[in-house]
C-alpha cells in the first residue's frame, strides 16, 4: 500500500502527517524539530508503513531536508507555493491541518509542483542574487552619504560624492560619518568585483553569447536570465516565460467582458528587474531602432512602456533560444502583446 505524507516545515519545528489510500483520518501524526538527526528519526518512523510519497513546501531549509528524505527512500514532491491556496485560506489553520492538506493534495494528484533546477543553476542563481543584494546596498549607502553631506554643507565638498575626487576629499576631512560611508561603499564594491569575477568564470556557454546579442543585455544581465530561467525549454511559449517573470497583466474577466490590470509581479523578481533594466538601455539608434519604435508605440507612460518592452525582449530571447539564432533587428516572429496564461501555466522553479 502507498501512503501519502504532508510535511509542514518551519524554522525550528515541523509536523508530519501520514494518510493511507482510502481514509482521510491520519494514520500517523507527529511534530519534530528541524535537524538532520530528527529528520532521520522521522524518516525511520514513517518508512515502516511502506511506500511513501511526500509533499513539502519550499520554505526554510527545504533543500537539504528533501535530499535527506529522498536518500531515505521517500518520494518527495515540492509544492508550488502560489498554488497551495487551500492552506493560506484555511479557516482552521494549524500545523497539523496544513500538513494534512498537503497529504490530501498529493494523494488526489491535485498538488501543483515546482520544478527543481540543477545544482549548477542553483549555485549561479545564488551568486547573481548576492550581487543584486550588494548592488542595492551600495546604492542605499551612496544615497545616505549624499543626504548627510547635503545636510551638513554640500558646499564644503568639491566634486560628486560618487567620484574619486569627492571620495578623496571626504577621506581627508575630519568628518567620520562621511568617511565610514566611503569605506563601506569601498568594501561592498570589492565584494561585488569578486562576485563578478566568479560569475564570469562560472559559465561560458553558447547560450550566454546568444543572449548578449540582444541590445541592452550585457554579461551580468544574461547570466541573471540564465540563472533565473534555468532551462528555456521548460516554458512551452513565450507567454509562459513572461508569466514566470511576472510581466503579464492580471485579469478579472467575466460575462464576456475582459478586464486587464497591472502586471502580476509573480514568479522571479530578479528576472523581472533585470528585464526592465535591459529595456531601459534601449535608445533611438540604428541597432535598436525596431525596439525603440515599439517603446514609442506603447508609450502610455514611461514605466508602462518599459515593462511592455521588457516583456517583448524576453519573448525575443525565447524565440532566439528555440531557434538558436542571434538577435536581428527584424526577428522572424515577435509578440507585440502577451496575455495572462490559463490556470496551471505558471511555472515555478526552485
Amino acid at each position: 500500500m502507498t501512503y501519502y505524507l504532508g510535511v509542514d516545515l518551519h524554522k525550528k519545528t515541523q509536523t508530519w502527517v501520514l494518510l493511507n489510500e482510502e481514509d482521510d483520518m491520519p494514520v500517523f501524526s507527529r511534530e519534530y524539530s528541524v535537524s538532520p538527526s530528527e529528520v532521520a528519526r522521522a524518516c525511520k518512523d514513517v518508512s515502516k508503513f511502506g511506500n511513501i510519497i511526500a509533499a513539502i513546501e519550499p520554505v526554510c531549509g527545504w533543500q537539504w531536508q528533501v535530499v535527506q528524505m529522498r536518500g531515505a527512500g521517500i518520494t518527495v514532491q515540492v509544492s508550488n507555493p502560489r498554488k497551495t491556496a487551500a492552506i493560506a485560506k484555511s479557516l482552521q489553520k494549524t500545523d497539523k491541518n496544513d500538513a494534512l492538506t498537503l497529504a490530501l493534495l498529493v494523494r488526489t494528484g491535485l498538488l501543483y509542483t515546482s520544478i527543481e533546477v540543477s545544482p549548477e543553476t542553483r549555485k549561479l542563481r545564488a551568486l547573481v542574487r548576492e550581487r543584486s543584494f550588494l548592488v542595492q546596498l551600495r546604492a542605499s549607502i551612496q544615497c545616505r552619504l549624499e543626504g548627510v553631506v547635503t545636510r551638513e554643507g554640500r558646499h564644503l565638498l568639491e566634486g560628486a560624492t560618487s567620484s574619486k575626487k569627492g571620495a578623496s576629499v571626504i577621506l581627508a576631512s575630519p568628518n567620520h560619518e562621511w568617511k565610514r560611508a566611503v569605506y563601506i561603499k569601498s568594501d561592498i564594491t570589492k565584494y561585488i568585483d569578486e562576485i563578478e569575477i566568479e560569475l564570469r568564470q562560472e559559465i561560458r556557454t553558447p547560450l550566454l553569447k546568444l543572449l548578449t546579442t540582444i541590445p541592452g543585455v550585457g554579461v551580468i544581465t544574461a547570466l541573471t536570465w540564465i540563472a533565473e530561467i534555468g532551462d528555456f525549454s521548460l516554458f512551452k511559449t513565450p507567454e509562459k516565460l513572461c508569466a514566470f517573470a511576472g510581466l503579464v497583466p492580471t485579469e478579472r474577466s467575466s460575462g464576456g467582458v475582459q478586464k486587464l490590470g497591472h502586471i502580476t509581479k509573480a514568479g522571479s523578481t530578479h528576472l523581472r528587474y533585470m528585464a526592465v533594466e535591459a529595456a531601459m538601455h534601449i535608445r533611438n539608434e540604428p541597432k535598436t531602432e525596431k525596439l525603440y519604435e515599439f517603446y514609442e508605440k506603447n508609450k502610455k507612460g514611461a514605466m508602462c512602456a518599459r515593462v511592455a518592452l521588457a516583456r517583448k525582449m524576453l519573448s525575443i530571447a525565447w524565440y532566439m533560444v528555440k531557434k538558436n539564432e542571434p538577435y536581428t533587428s527584424q526577428p522572424s516572429r515577435v509578440l507585440s502583446s502577451v496575455h495572462l496564461p490559463s490556470r496551471g501555466d505558471l511555472v515555478h522553479t526552485l
